[in-house]
């Protein structure tokens, strides 16, 4: 797994909604051979920032289902309809497509959080108003036994 994204902080974006990356975020983009493309889609509420080789296997699964139900395909159809491919300009910024911004309620504040192999965009309101629950459970569930 690629760990090119680790730092999470907050930005703003600007009038024209383009979003600043930080430094670490455009190094992770160029990495490994990477030309600073990613692929940026909607997923519960908050953007998720795909490498490209990654998105293709997001994508190859998605169209794996052979007879989704309504509600996978409604999914799927958001999911991959959504999807842009995105590549920072000269300043390192990236214009957030207008049905992105829509589909997640993202305004001019935003959270950038770093997922390791991807990072996720946030409307800074709701990422703030996450809460931390009990989820020992569903981490026992899948096999997970984490001391925090």
């Amino acid at each position: 797994m690629h760990k090119l994204f680790k730092k999470s902080l907050s930005r703003s974006l600007d009038p024209k909604g383009r979003l600043m990356l930080p430094p670490e975020y455009r190094e992770g983009l160029c990495a490994e051979g990477g030309n600073g493309t990613f692929w940026l889609t909607a997923f519960y509420g908050r953007l998720v920032a795909y490498l490209p080789e990654d998105w293709e296997a997001v994508t190859t699964q998605l169209s794996s289902i052979a007879l989704p139900s309504p509600r996978l395909a409604h999914f799927k159809t958001k999911v991959m309809g959504l999807a842009q491919e995105l590549t920072p300009d000269a300043q390192g910024r990236v214009r957030i497509p207008q049905a992105l911004m829509h589909e997640v309620g993202l305004e001019k504040d935003v959270m950038l959080v770093g997922m390791l192999s991807k990072f996720e965009i946030w409307d800074l309101a709701r990422f703030n108003a996450l809460s931390i629950e009990d989820v020992s459970a569903e981490l026992a569930a899948s096999g997970l036994n984490i001391s925090l």
